[in-house]
């Protein structure tokens, strides 16, 4: 008997005790619904005469209407009637708002929004963001920046780099120092097209996109090109280089320029050979004490044996959030602050002899950690020495920590804050195997985790006159995480180096609700652990050739780049990454309505290619149907990388297999060093001498 025939014979049985004559036929009826009829809603009776009342409504109103849906229905609306087709395709607030969806991005009022202080000033409008993305979009698609400007450094290469939605800040070192220096250069890149809506004529238009910004006297002949604008040394253009000197020695730095936040890291030396380390919560447009800081300095909660440690940053909404990374003496070490209070609101160490490589978060209250564990062989025979190197298996995790948000936790003007949460462990993934012999000069390899931007819920208010207007969906993004395979011997010549790519929403799936009640106590249980080959087909590996980055801020939600160096040819290819699902979804479905079929990868360019992420050679009677390969200079993968079984990796490795993603590649004549990237654009650093480093600034 099926179920449906048991809730046919329970509703029987119901009705039947009852003695009205609607109950008995309705008992004497099988095959009639025990549900009660639905009463429709007036709205949902159709109109007499045919009218359509929704159109007659203002388009004021219908846009308010349309602009709330999801992008599901959105996209469906589009293909109910042409009358609602015409609406949604001509409306600029509309097409903004699905576009928006489309790209996993959110509107930010406040650049919408008038500024007190300025009068004269004119918020742009919808039509005008409207066209602005789409060009964006398009011209990233494409690897077409609009514009390209040169800029020299005048300081030479430090040690501190920081970048983030055009605001690049470095250390100004001091001559034959090891240490950070005092002084601090800020580029804001988001001035230089500040003046592009000024209304001028077509010839100074055009002098003014082909000139370079040079920071120098001028070159070696003494002589100017007529299109470039040579400036004194120390002047600035629209603002865009500025300097500060602070009265004591930089330890590290973060920044926020969404919330005009600058965070400074010291070290002080205390008593008994320790040090203790105090983060300064400046404004980063005065470097004056944060006017939201309820504490301008936030000191570390223990003190330090060593002075030099590595700091990991991240700052989100009125979270920052600092790792410790230190020696052999103390275990790394996780904190996380509500700088706006001031309250140190969770904790947490490594357990066991594991490490915390680095850390990003995976969202406003949870942490994803790579990390490297130690045990001992349980088939060892070794019993003299137990720091022998030969009794230890490595192994390389990714660790999901979540903690309670911090607005669960009330606070009282008066009393003291309450102790900081202890972050709880949620789940542990497994990741592929290594070979490790450090008898024989092979280490485990580093590990480093990294998105951008961070998952902020709130939007940006800085700069005044014009915040950035689309903010990345918090739920949105890709994180990578990086193999550094460090050999000591010659036999690898270039190190090794792997990327591993994946989905924030892969992750997130692992996470409790943030109102759990399991966030505020440990877990009777050890988290679960998932097995790398669950969570291969849902992630993508590639290696070993990757180029190391000497930098962050490689990435930017959904896209990635990373410049390869030829030596033969003395050329560097960009390389531009896209991972968003949507995006490839689209170009997958305009190859198959195009009838676009590649073919088999016979020149040596597309065979070196396939090589390098690791896909298969199939023969050409397998290929056909397959929509990978070049299109306009857009090239789709959707196939299987597959990893061979070749040290260091000590498994094969196959992953990607619902990871599919795209590329588009652009070669310059000469050797980029470093490319960093936001969502408007792409910074190309490279050396033209041995003291002097300029940057490329593509604008899109």
């Amino acid at each position: 008997m099926s179920m449906l025939d048991r809730l046919r014979m329970r509703a029987a049985s119901f009705s039947s005790s009852t003695p009205s004559a609607s109950s008995s036929s309705a008992a004497s009826s099988p095959g009639q619904s025990y549900r009660q009829p639905r009463t429709p809603e007036p709205y949902e009776i159709p109109d007499p005469q045919g009218r359509t009342w929704l159109f007659a409504l203002p388009d004021e109103l219908l846009e308010r209407v349309f602009v709330n849906l999801d992008r599901v229905s959105l996209t469906r609306c589009h293909r109910v009637c042409k009358r609602l087709m015409e609406l949604l395709s001509t409306s600029a607030p509309i097409n903004l708002h699905h576009t928006l969806q489309l790209s996993s991005l959110k509107l930010n009022p406040h650049a919408l929004s008038p500024v007190r202080t300025n009068p004269n000033h004119i918020p742009p409008s919808k039509a005008y963001l409207l066209n602005s993305l789409r060009e964006r979009l398009t011209r990233f698609k494409n690897f077409t920046p609009k514009n390209s400007t040169r800029i020299d450094f005048q300081e030479r290469e430090g040690r501190l780099y920081e970048y983030l939605e055009g605001v690049l800040l470095r250390n100004v070192p001091q001559p034959e120092m090891r240490e950070a220096g005092r002084e601090l250069a800020i580029y804001d890149l988001t001035k230089m097209g500040e003046w592009e809506d000024v209304q001028e004529s077509a010839e100074n238009k055009n002098t003014a996109q082909e000139s370079t910004l040079r920071y120098r006297a001028g070159n070696d002949e003494g002589e100017t090109d007529e299109h470039e604008e040579v400036l004194e040394e120390g002047e600035l253009v629209n603002d865009i280089r500025r300097t500060h000197k602070f009265g004591f020695n930089m330890h590290d730095f973060a920044v926020d320029p969404g919330q005009d936040l600058f965070v400074l890291a010291e070290s002080r030396r205390g008593s008994r050979r320790q040090y203790t380390l105090h983060l300064h919560l400046l404004t980063l447009s005065t470097f004056e004490p944060h006017p939201l800081a309820a504490k301008p300095v936030l000191e570390w909660p223990v003190r330090l044996p060593h002075k030099v440690s590595t700091l990991g940053f991240q700052i989100c909404d009125d979270g920052l959030f600092v790792l410790r990374n230190s020696g052999a003496a103390m275990k790394d070490h996780l904190c996380g602050w509500q700088w706006t209070t001031g309250r140190l609101a969770v904790t947490v160490k490594p357990g066991g002899v594991s490490t915390f490589e680095s850390f990003v978060l995976l969202s406003p209250s949870s942490f994803i950690i790579p990390s490297v564990a130690t045990r001992l062989r349980p088939d060892s025979l070794i019993q003299d020495n137990l720091a022998d190197a030969r009794d230890l298996v490595f192994s390389h995790h990714l660790l999901l920590y979540a903690f309670p948000p911090f607005s669960s936790v009330p606070l009282k003007e008066g009393e003291p804050h309450p102790p900081p949460h202890n972050a709880i462990q949620v789940a542990v993934i497994d990741l592929p195997q290594f070979h490790i012999d450090i008898e024989g000069e092979l280490p485990p390899p580093r590990m480093t985790v990294r998105t951008d931007p961070p998952p902020r819920y709130t939007f940006p208010t800085h700069p005044p006159e014009m915040p950035q207007p689309f903010l990345p969906d918090p739920e949105s993004g890709t994180i990578i995480v990086e193999f550094y395979c460090q050999p000591m011997n010659e036999l690898f010549g270039r190190p090794p180096h792997y990327v591993m790519f994946a989905l924030k929403k892969t992750f997130l799936a692992y996470l409790p609700a943030p109102a759990s009640p399991l966030l505020f106590q440990a877990f009777p249980r050890p988290a679960p652990v998932l097995s790398w080959d669950t969570i291969a087909p849902k992630v993508r590996m590639i290696g070993p050739d990757e180029p190391s980055p000497s930098w962050v801020c490689y990435i930017y939600q959904n896209r990635y780049v990373v410049p390869y160096y030829d030596e033969a040819t003395q050329e560097s290819t960009v390389r531009l990454y896209d991972f968003d699902p949507l995006r490839i979804r689209r170009e997958l479905f305009d190859r198959r309505q195009n009838n676009f079929f590649a073919a088999a990868p016979r020149s040596h360019s597309s065979i070196v290619r396939r090589l390098i992420f690791g896909l298969s050679m199939p023969p050409d009677d397998q290929r056909k149907g397959k929509h990978d390969g070049d299109r306009d200079g857009i090239h789709l993968v959707t196939e299987e990388t597959v990893l061979k079984s070749k040290i260091p990796l000590a498994q094969e490795v196959r992953s990607g297999r619902e990871m599919p993603f795209v590329y588009v590649e652009k070669t310059y004549t000469d050797e980029i060093d470093t490319v960093v990237m936001d969502g408007e654009r792409i910074v190309l650093f490279k050396s033209e001498s041995d003291v002097q480093e300029v940057m490329d600034v593509l604008e899109f």
